[in-house]
């Protein structure tokens, strides 16, 4: 077997970047009819960003005794931290889409089945061995006592590494209608009834940023409103459509960096709800004055959700079939095209760690990540990389801009990358953990 060392050679190293910057050129020139030089000039400094470390330290987050991928290199190396089914689930969808293994599920290809076996059963039997009798997926490392959203997004992320490779989960997931004779499992108290759940509804407050949290609890369990029926559907979308504001397109009085991604949260549920936004060309407006916004950005959603946003304002004018409104939006993108874009490289950059990996946060924000979806997923006062970070600040905003401008999408990477990452992987020897105290 060879060893790291063996795989990650000054040789080696060269011949990927000349590789991957052949493609990135194709890509890119490919892209200058629709967008233009000076647009493709600024994405082309974005993906002078993203180099073989980034591949080097996501290999080194891969665990091959248990099937999964650690949340950071904090997690890998201290004792209490084990890999996580959000972070492996992100991990393949990653790699899959970023070194063109797979094009996304929007395009019917679920990044689990584009893995070599070798990894995938190993992953697949990862997720199966965490369901729970009551169907819904726990972590040894976190136990059952989790927040709503922890449960849902794991939920949501387990299900894509087991059942795409032909296997059935080990007990009826929660989302799912019972069969006859098996136990019926139990949504949270709010789902009980119509009439509780406009109760629930009644008491949430939106103004001050908390359309953002309500918005990402809405977002994290979309399946149990699809799985408690059409009506609780019909009751969510009258109710946000009463509640949001006629003059900017959101839940909230002002446009800040939280009321957009509230807009982005709750908007990308809409076509899926079956529904459009009222106030789509507001809510553009809103997240475009965002996309552009110097207000410090302190971590990576604020510019990937304000993208989102955007996008999302310009699917809901499709869904309802303005599409006069939706090519006015694009047309002003396109125009704007070169400013949007460079705005968002310095905000990404602003993310980047030392090891070429990007955080959740700025470094100028002082702030670390300790802790996800109300748990313990590494160190605090670390600077460093996460999985879920280095999707919000690089991969996610550039699907969402790329969407937005109605353009293909260029991967990060290349087949030949991917193969490069795949080595280390099979390279990764697990190593003795340290004691918290230790590091």
């Amino acid at each position: 077997m060879y060893t790291k060392n063996d795989i990650i050679t000054e040789e080696r190293i060269n011949s990927l970047r000349e590789i991957r910057n052949k493609k990135r050129e194709k890509d890119f020139e490919a892209l200058i009819p629709a967008m233009g030089k000076a647009a493709v000039d600024e994405i082309s400094k974005i993906y002078e960003m993203f180099d073989h470390r980034m591949l080097i330290w996501l290999a080194g987050l891969w665990e091959p005794e248990i099937g999964g991928f650690y949340y950071s290199n904090s997690a890998r190396d201290h004792e209490g931290f084990l890999p996580d089914l959000e972070s492996t689930n992100q991990a393949i969808g990653f790699i899959t889409r970023q070194c063109r293994l797979c094009l996304g599920e929007e395009n019917g290809e679920m990044p689990i089945t584009k893995l070599p076996e070798r990894f995938a059963s190993k992953i697949c039997s990862f997720a199966y061995g965490l369901q729970d009798e009551d169907g819904y997926f726990y972590h040894p490392q976190w136990g059952k006592d989790v927040p709503e959203t922890r449960k849902g997004r794991d939920h949501m992320a387990a299900w894509r590494l087991i059942e795409p490779l032909g296997v059935e989960c080990k007990y009826l997931r929660p989302t799912q209608r019972p069969k006859t004779g098996e136990k019926k499992v139990t949504l949270p108290e709010h789902f009980s009834s119509p009439e509780a759940f406009a109760a629930w509804l009644d008491t949430k407050e939106l103004e001050g940023g908390r359309s953002y949290s309500f918005g990402h609890y809405i977002n994290s369990t979309t399946g149990y409103l699809f799985s408690a029926g059409k009506e609780y559907i019909d009751i969510l979308v009258n109710w946000l459509n009463e509640h949001q504001n006629p003059e900017n397109g959101l839940w909230e009085s002002k446009v800040t960096y939280d009321a957009v991604s509230g807009l982005m949260k709750l908007g990308l549920c809409y076509p899926d709800f079956g529904a459009a936004l009222p106030y789509p060309e507001k809510s553009f407006e809103s997240a475009m004055a965002a996309v552009l916004s110097d207000q410090p950005v302190t971590f990576g959603c604020e510019f990937y959700n304000a993208w989102a946003a955007m996008n999302a304002s310009i699917k809901s004018m499709e869904f309802a079939e303005d599409f006069v409104l939706a090519d006015k939006c694009r047309k002003r993108l396109f125009e704007m095209a070169p400013e949007l874009i460079r705005v968002t490289g310095e905000k990404m950059a602003k993310c980047r760690v030392s090891d070429g990996s990007f955080a959740y946060f700025t470094e100028e924000s002082g702030k670390t990540c300790p802790r996800s979806q109300g748990v313990p997923v590494g160190l605090a006062d670390v600077r460093e990389g996460d999985i879920n970070g280095n999707g919000c600040s690089t991969q996610a905003p550039l699907k969402h801009m790329f969407s937005a401008f109605g353009v293909s999408n260029p991967p990060f990477f290349c087949e030949e990358d991917a193969e490069f990452l795949f080595e280390l992987m099979d390279a990764r020897v697990t190593a003795p953990k340290k004691a918290v105290a230790e590091r």
